[in-house]
């Protein structure tokens, strides 16, 4: 190895370093502050709390070890989506520069790290971030196996594919992915490695074209499971506007800009590895806006594993800008920086920030109520849930980690207002914004016969998670205390 191939490993190595202590770091840091989202609760309901564990969940086994390691806590829920965030670091820069070059593949690792769509969901207790780095590599060596008919890459992304769709569904992606391009490549001789056998890829085409149908009717069946569900969430897109908007939030609006400019110019230069990072960027996206035209309302969460190849095609998009400008490179350097990682560190500077987290605060909220409230006082839960049961296990499961046991009878759901009981003190919880005077039936109600006594603000971007609690007092009772927020 020549002195200049020694020093630019090196720099590799040190730089990798960093930047994976720098992803742990960040996605370590606060990871037991946030309370919790409900699908983290069914982590732990799935995980923990079942008397039998699925054990066709690898993720359900992965948080029960944590949790016999640390305990039942939000670190121990937290632990692994943060570890599998931070070792993306470096297991995906090798593969990447055998894909594209280092800079790019080295650029890509760096805005991996800053991504706020990462972090976020890296501190989630949900298997995002396992997926989108078991995706990622399927992908990845099922690119090797067709540039090296290399049989062993294609065992290896095989694998890959099936543990990947044991953690979610949403991992058949990867295999309409390949599909796409195999088959533009039997389309396309040119763009046909030398060892290509269009005659065999056919045939190899077809089967995996019979493969994926045996997972149709399973896809089909989570779609429609979580459908009404997610057409009452803020969070999921029903439109496609809607949808790309939010997706564009979630990478932020200058990496969406500059991997779109880095797609294109893929495009142009009709290479082999230009058209797979380009399908792997396009193809999620464009069926998950597709079902939205169908009335099918979908989460951008769906197409996080999209995420390194929409940032690898970002840093080509960056160091094409820089090519561009013959003089001065350090300022075209700093001008990549301030346009694709300032943004970034903005959104985390943000999300770290007090009432941020891209959480609701109903931790805090179930806390207060506990503290201040009677043990004859009733609970009305007002955020938005597919049934009452789902709102209580909510509630319920989050006072439970809290040390506080609630009785059945003390939940009410009244379905309006004259179901009420005026003579009893009941809290009031919703998740959003404030109960508006002109708001309509039990809304309406809580409006004129409950005070705001605390509100736990958690609003980022175009979500508003803050927690409010009413409070309803009978007639002739103590006056009310003074609110807290």
């Amino acid at each position: 190895m020549s002195e200049k191939k020694k020093n630019w490993s090196r720099i590799e190595f040190i730089g990798l370093a960093i930047l994976t202590i720098m992803a742990g770091l960040i996605r370590f840091y606060k990871l037991d502050a946030w309370s919790y989202w409900v699908d983290e609760l069914y982590t732990l309901k799935g995980s923990w709390l079942n008397e039998v564990i699925n054990w066709h969940q690898p993720f359900w086994l992965i948080t029960n070890a944590s949790i016999k390691m640390f305990g039942i806590n939000a670190f121990a829920i937290r632990f692994f989506p943060a570890l599998f965030g931070m070792i993306s670091i470096p297991l995906l820069y090798r593969p990447f520069k055998k894909i594209v070059d280092a800079k790019i593949a080295f650029l890509a690792v760096v805005l991996l790290t800053f991504s706020p769509w990462n972090i976020y969901l890296s501190q989630l207790a949900r298997w995002y971030s396992l997926l989108m780095l078991v995706c990622t590599l399927s992908l990845v060596y099922f690119y090797f196996f067709v540039e090296r008919n290399s049989y062993s890459n294609l065992a290896i992304s095989l694998l890959l594919f099936l543990f990947a769709f044991a953690l979610h569904l949403t991992a058949g992606f990867v295999m309409v992915i390949c599909i796409v391009y195999l088959f533009i490549l039997t389309r396309v001789p040119e763009l046909q490695p030398d060892s290509f056998n269009t005659k065999r890829v056919n045939v190899f085409l077809i089967s995996l074209c019979g493969l994926s149908l045996l997972f149709i009717p399973k896809f089909m069946w989570f779609v429609e499971k979580w459908q009404s569900m997610q057409s009452k969430m803020g969070y999921w897109g029903s439109t496609p506007v809607d949808f790309i908007l939010r997706t564009t939030y979630q990478l932020t609006p200058a990496i969406a800009v500059l991997a779109l400019v880095g797609i294109i110019l893929l495009l142009i230069k009709k290479q082999r590895a230009g058209i797979f990072l380009s399908l792997y960027c396009l193809i999620p996206p464009a069926i998950l806006v597709l079902a939205t035209i169908f009335k099918v309302n979908v989460s951008a969460k769906y197409i996080f594993f999209t995420l390194p190849g929409l940032l690898l095609a970002a840093s080509y998009g960056c160091l094409y800008l820089v090519e561009q400008i013959k003089q001065a490179k350090f300022v075209a350097w700093v001008l990549v920086f301030v346009a694709a990682v300032l943004p970034s560190l903005e959104a985390d500077f943000l999300y770290f920030k007090a009432h941020h987290g891209n959480r609701d605060r109903l931790q805090e909220a179930v806390q207060y109520i506990h503290d201040i409230g009677n043990e004859t006082d009733k609970i009305m839960l007002l955020y938005v849930f597919e049934n009452p049961e789902e709102a209580k296990f909510y509630f319920g499961t989050i006072a439970k980690l809290n040390k506080w046991e609630i009785a059945e009878d003390r939940y009410i759901f009244p379905e309006k207002p004259e179901e009420i009981d005026i003579n009893e003190r009941i809290w009031v919880v919703s998740i959003g914004k404030t109960i508006a005077p002109y708001a309509t039936g039990l809304y309406k109600w809580v409006s004129e016969n409950a005070n705001l006594v605390t509100e736990y603000q958690a609003s980022r971007g175009i979500n508003d998670n803050t927690v409010n609690v009413y409070l309803h007092k009978p007639n002739g009772t103590e006056p009310f205390f003074e609110s807290t927020y």
